[in-house]
């Protein structure tokens, strides 16, 4: 295994862990919060605050214009070839622009929250929630574009942040809330306080980890430091938003894809059906949780990688001999390895929420959502294809194919818009139809995604250990479900068939001799974090692993 690709897997694992260990612990306090939330307040009021929190995901993701994802690619390439200066320039380019949208969202969505909610959704009761969170919307994108440099410069301490403190906070004031009995109004003005707490936060951080130079919207008048010109920020300014609106249309069109099902069956259903989709919803997301984590550590590496090739075999723009690249081989093999690592978490929570969803379900959040035991299995299906592909989009952000990710997103959305009128509306499936449209739109595009990525770069997820154990993962699969439908439901037998089915995924790993040198070393990485040192196991793994692939040395550990 070459040592940069060995260094680069050592970061991700490191960074992976950290960030999936937070995000699991930052759901399940999400979860008790939604959970305090559903038995606290009727259907409606539920309905009402998702829709609210929906609204304002929308507004948060698209006022910015996708200035933050650009400014994250920007940062990482600049960072990569040894460009301070630039990166700060590009910084303070996307703080001015973007805070100048989030006062203008925040004017907008105070005067006419009215009218959104009335003449929008028919929901008048949400008029209120939309005018007390449209103050948020300009801290909100504030932290998020200092997010996007520290994460553009390696550091995820705000992302574990963001995922563990604003669910602490978010939950101390609930119980305040049901304490003094403040009700629903409580609830939203909770949720208010806890997210601008945690933007500040992340600001302070983002001062405390770089300095202020690159976050202040307003520079002293002068030359730069060391006797340079004065930045013309003309320049940067297009150069941001030349790669970053194409962004911000592939953004509008994945709210779109996240959000069609939820707001359409708002409207052509009722709030009490929103809430109950909302619970499907809320569960599927956990299936992202590993991809996400990869993605946010991955982004800096990949950078680098690809920012290395550039000033070495490449130019910035030659994309079509991409293929023909050493420098891209790092990247390919770590983009296979990780995928593969991000898949094989992902399965197991598949294998329970697709195949058990109901019980799941009921669990949770009682037996009046099993009504959304359907969506859930469709919704599961499609994200598993998501995890299953790997970062593809996000590969192709870095090597700058912007354009394609947005035409590729533009065709997904308006198949998602379509397929859930005719689904929704028209054949009346409800929310199984909702669940089924969004399902073939992740498909779709990921499909898209990976067949594009190919065709520019020859980088794809695939190879033999990866593919090799997935039938005997299917045969487990579908056997312990075959069992299970022949016994009475039991919440308590659900971790008896997760133990079975992880049981059958790791024999079927080791008869088709699918651990390789790499999966070797980052196994021994993650013990290692663990405090653990199963040197017995790793020589029994180190027999069985794939012949094709060199052992690991003693430099690995």
């Amino acid at each position: 295994m070459p040592k940069s690709l060995n260094s680069h897997l050592k970061s991700a694992v490191k960074g992976s862990m950290l960030i999936l260990a937070g995000t699991v612990l930052s759901q399940l306090l999400w979860f008790s919060i939604k959970i305090l939330i559903v038995r606290n307040t009727t259907k409606e009021e539920f309905g009402i605050y998702s829709l609210m929190l929906t609204i304002f995901g929308i507004l948060a993701a698209i006022v910015p214009l996708g200035i933050t994802s650009g400014v994250t690619r920007f940062v990482s390439l600049n960072q990569g070839e040894e460009k301070k200066t630039e990166a700060d320039e590009i910084s303070r380019a996307g703080v001015q622009i973007a805070l100048a949208l989030g006062l203008a969202a925040f004017i907008a969505i105070y005067l006419f929250s009215g009218q959104i909610a009335r003449h929008v959704f028919y929901i008048p009761g949400l008029a209120e929630p939309l005018r007390m969170l449209s103050f948020l919307l300009p801290f909100t994108i504030y932290s998020g574009i200092v997010g996007g440099v520290l994460i553009g410069k390696g550091f995820i301490i705000q992302k574990i942040f963001n995922d563990l403190l604003t669910p602490v906070f978010y939950m101390l004031l609930i119980f305040a809330v049901l304490l003094f009995h403040l009700h629903f109004r409580g609830i939203i003005f909770a949720y208010a306080s806890a997210s601008l707490a945690i933007a500040l936060l992340i600001i302070a951080l983002g001062f405390r980890k770089l300095g202020g130079a690159p976050l202040l919207p307003l520079t002293k008048q002068g030359g730069a430091p060391g006797g340079r010109p004065r930045t013309d920020y003309k320049n940067r300014y297009a150069e941001l938003l030349k790669f970053s609106v194409p962004l911000l249309v592939a953004t509008i069109t994945t709210m779109v894809i996240m959000w069609t099902d939820t707001l359409m069956v708002g409207r052509y259903i009722n709030a009490q059906a929103v809430g109950t989709y909302s619970v499907s919803v809320s569960l599927v997301n956990l299936l992202l949780f590993p991809l996400t984590a990869l993605g946010y550590v991955f982004l800096p590496i990949a950078g680098e990688l690809y920012a290395n090739d550039r000033t070495g075999n490449g130019s910035p723009h030659d994309h079509d001999g991409l293929r023909d690249h050493d420098g891209l081989r790092d990247l390919k093999r770590a983009y296979q390895v990780l995928t593969k690592w991000v898949f094989a978490v992902t399965l197991p929570l598949f294998f329970v929420l697709f195949f058990f969803p109901q019980m799941s379900i009921t669990a949770l959040f009682g037996p009046r959502f099993a009504d959304a035991s359907v969506p859930l299995r469709f919704l599961a299906f499609g994200l598993m294809i998501n995890a299953f592909l790997g970062t593809n989009g996000m590969l192709m952000m870095v090597m700058g194919l912007s354009r394609d990710i947005m035409n590729i997103s533009i065709t997904g959305a308006a198949f998602n818009i379509v397929l859930n009128y005719v689904l929704i509306k028209k054949i009346g499936l409800g929310l199984a139809g909702a669940a089924a449209s969004t399902m073939s739109s992740y498909i779709l595009i990921n499909v898209l995604y990976s067949f594009s990525l190919y065709r520019k770069s020859g980088l794809h997820p695939f190879s033999p250990s990866y593919l090799k154990p997935l039938a005997g993962a299917a045969v487990s699969a579908l056997a312990i479900y075959a069992v299970a439908k022949s016994l009475p439901l039991s919440f308590w037998m659900l971790p008896v068939y997760f133990l079975l089915f992880m049981g059958g995924y790791g024999a079927s790993l080791l008869l088709t001799k699918s651990i390789e040198a790499e999966d070797l070393y980052m196994l021994e990485r993650v013990f290692g974090r663990l405090g653990l040192r199963p040197g017995r196991l790793m020589g029994l793994l180190s027999k069985v692993s794939s012949p094709e692939v060199e052992k690991p040395d003693a430099g690995m550990r």
